[in-house]
């Protein structure tokens, strides 16, 4: 989809749209030929929006620091590769039904996600007098996009009712288009180390008084265990452990720092509950290893401290590590994910290794 096939697509989404109505004007941002982000053009304040984001490898730091000066006095239709777009006005959009409560008509500031079956849009309402945001719709832009979104409000409806208070709040959800609204989590985006703050978002996650077993949780997916099946005698396993909600993504990405020291979590679209312990913390380790050039790893022994204090003994942790990369390569396999299912076989064929 182009830049302006893929604006309209969201507008249309958003409400209806005239050509009699006003015009308006957004720049498209892209990345390695893909747009990312759809901004007002001209200085509309996106600024508070676009300090929320802040990519991880050096060169793509580099970019986003050009992005945040040439929005900020105006000239974001200046940098190389972007394009300027004449868009209809959002008609008939019911904005208060979104969680909207401003008196003017909000200015949507959109990132694009990646391209793939699960493609969304995140609209960041901004106010026109106070550039802040305080509302995020999700608007699918791909088949599966819209089960996941739809997902995540559920997840969002029973966070709420156990009174989670680590995530958004869900303010409106249409299930025939696909749309979701949740309000804005203003924050720093997580950094690359598994600091301290990210195990008390862990333990924030476990369900008192729940317990399982390994033996319990691989009964769900041993059958498509395949040529990882010489691993799973060994997580025959029935010692208690504690169970917990299972974000699903939990990185660097989706953590936001809170000003008073807190953190929250974003994007639930993957979360379940209930989980093992620990599938969190390895996702968070083995995707960095995956994204960032690292070289496959085994990391069990970095989290027995955290792990203890959660109540779950060193010799439970390896096998954990273990029951994360099974499930993900019998994932990856089930999508197709051809790079990160070489990775996990990489990092399982260490273990092989150290067993033999």
């Amino acid at each position: 989809m182009t830049a302006g096939e893929i604006a309209t697509s969201v507008f249309r989404q958003l409400g209806e749209t005239t050509t009699l109505g006003k015009k308006l004007r957004y720049v498209a941002i892209s990345s390695k030929r893909e747009v990312r982000w759809l901004l007002p053009s001209r200085g509309a304040k996106a600024g508070p929006v676009l300090a929320n984001w802040a990519p991880y490898r050096w060169r793509s730091r580099i970019g986003w620091r050009a992005v945040r000066a040439a929005d900020r006095v105006g000239w974001a239709h200046e940098l190389p590769g972007s394009v300027e777009l004449e868009l209809d006005e959002v008609r008939g959009a019911k904005w208060a039904s979104l969680g909207w409560q401003g008196h003017d008509v909000p200015i949507p500031v959109i990132y694009i996600g990646t391209p793939g079956p699960q493609r969304k849009a995140v609209v960041h309402l901004v106010g026109r007098e106070s550039a802040a945001c305080r509302v995020v719709v999700k608007v699918s832009l791909a088949e599966e996009a819209k089960a996941a979104i739809l997902h995540e409000a559920e997840v969002l409806k029973a966070l709420e009712r156990e009174r989670y208070e680590h995530s958004p709040r869900l303010l409106h959800v249409n299930p025939e288009r696909g749309i979701t609204a949740q309000t804005f989590v203003q924050g720093r985006p997580g950094g690359k180390k598994f600091a301290s703050e990210y195990w008390w978002l862990l333990r924030s996650l476990m369900l008192p008084g729940e317990s399982t077993s390994l033996s319990a949780a691989i009964a769900e997916w041993q059958r498509e265990a395949g040529s990882y099946a010489w691993v799973i005698e060994e997580l025959r396993d029935d010692t208690p452990l504690p169970t917990c909600w299972e974000h699903g993504d939990f990185a660097p990405w989706n953590i936001r720092q809170l000003a008073g020291g807190d953190c929250a979590l974003l994007d639930w679209e993957h979360a379940r509950r209930p989980s093992l312990p620990l599938m969190d913390a390895f996702h968070f380790l083995h995707m960095q290893d995956l994204l960032f050039g690292e070289r496959p790893r085994l990391h069990w022994q970095r989290l027995w401290d955290g792990a203890m204090e959660m109540g779950i003994a060193p010799g439970s942790v390896r096998r954990l590590e273990i029951a994360y990369l099974v499930r993900a390569a019998i994932e990856c396999r089930r999508k197709q994910n051809e790079a990160r299912l070489r990775f996990i076989q990489g990092t399982l064929e260490l273990i092989r290794r150290k067993a033999a």
